[in-house]
């Protein structure tokens, strides 16, 4: 064989390996929601947000880049805005979101005849932090379905441009989207944080009742004073109840507001320590999978063993009611509702002593929380 040959049979192999590597399955890294999907590009779009839109049956939210309505009620912006205001007034709930800054400046976009229409119909608009661009174009509806692509609401993209947009039926995409659009809209840099909406708390939380046993996670928690971890665990529990799933997308602001971190730390000092304590979660305590999917919210995955749980009142996991209560007395509450439900017995009756014996909590401990149960 020439050496001509020999370089060209070289260069094919790495040609061929390089297109093998390259053909692997994507990193663990990437997070994949099951989703069905169907192409809504071009003139599909319009038709298909204003069914949407129409056959609404509890939220809508809509977080656009560019807004540009017309005079006339026939102008195709002004149909998607009117069809936004009936929704409103039939009792969706609809959040408009809009980019306020354009080439380089902020723009007052929400000073318009149109937003003060909406709002006086019911519907929540809210303009984006002027310090950064939203360049989305997204409509969420139901939390389910997802309408992205690249279609600002305007003439031209309407009825003109070409247009690339897919529309996706996939709730935990849409929770995922749903948490990046509210987050992304508080100031960077400051310490103002808008206090965000808790979700109505849940009939009954589920606890698993290992995680009670001498131990168990939650007396590990309140052994190590791990009074944050131990908020966080039965916030994460109460968003599980009420979304119906183990696995869901959380707001790091959030999270970290209802979980009592101070405000005046600003959002960069929220993020931060939220992450910590979700990591400390994930890897101290093996309760929770942690992926950070933007640096602004997590995906996160509920570890749960098997076996018996206790079922606590979803007013326990009201964010008011964990940030005054300590960890300790938490965790005796939830014990005397699993012994009360598993053993039929009352956790006055059981002494100090004999609670100890069963968590491995010192006495004195256990004392402070039956006081501040009893006070309460």
């Amino acid at each position: 064989m020439s050496n001509r040959s020999v370089i060209a049979a070289a260069f094919l192999a790495a040609f061929f390996f390089a297109v093998a590597v390259r053909a692997e399955a994507p990193s663990p890294e990437v997070v994949w929601t099951p989703a069905q999907a169907a192409d809504a590009s071009d003139r599909a779009y319009e038709p298909m947000a204003i069914h949407l839109i129409d056959h609404a049956a509890s939220s809508i939210v809509l977080a656009m880049y560019y807004l540009k309505e017309g005079e006339d009620d026939r102008h195709p912006v002004n149909r998607l805005l009117n069809d936004l205001r009936e929704a409103a007034r039939r009792g969706v709930r609809v959040e408009v979101y809009l980019n306020t800054k354009f080439a380089g400046k902020a723009t007052a976009v929400l000073d318009t005849p149109w937003i003060t229409r909406l709002r006086a119909d019911g519907v929540k608009v809210t303009g984006f932090t002027a310090s950064r661009r939203w360049h989305g174009k997204l409509l969420i509806v139901d939390e389910r379905y997802v309408l992205e692509g690249s279609a600002n609401w305007s003439v031209e993209a309407l009825k003109s441009n070409g247009e690339s947009n897919t529309l996706m039926d996939s709730p935990p995409l849409a929770r995922q989207k749903l948490a990046r659009v509210r987050a992304w809209g508080v100031p960077l840099p400051g310490p103002v944080v808008e206090t965000p909406v808790t979700p109505p708390a849940p009939g009954t939380v589920l606890v698993p009742t290992v995680w009670l046993a001498r131990g168990g996670v939650m007396p590990q928690m309140v052994t190590r004073d791990d009074e944050r971890g131990f908020d966080v665990l039965m916030l994460l529990l109460r968003r599980a109840a009420v979304e119906g799933t183990l696995e869901f997308s959380v707001d790091f602001v959030q999270l970290g507001i209802e979980s009592g971190v101070t405000t005046e730390r600003g959002t960069i000092r929220i993020r931060v320590e939220i992450l910590k304590v979700l990591r400390r979660l994930q890897r101290r305590y093996a309760v929770v999978t942690v992926r950070v999917n933007y640096g602004r919210e997590a995906w996160v995955t509920l570890t749960l063993p098997a076996g018996p749980t206790v079922e606590a009142p979803g007013r326990w996991t009201d964010p008011d009611r964990i940030t005054r209560r300590s960890s300790e007395a938490g965790y005796l509450e939830l014990l005397g509702a699993a012994i009360r439900q598993h053993e039929q017995l009352d956790l006055n009756t059981l002494t100090l002593a004999e609670l100890s014996a069963r968590t491995g909590l010192s006495i004195s401990v256990l004392g402070r929380a039956r006081q501040e149960l009893e006070q309460n």
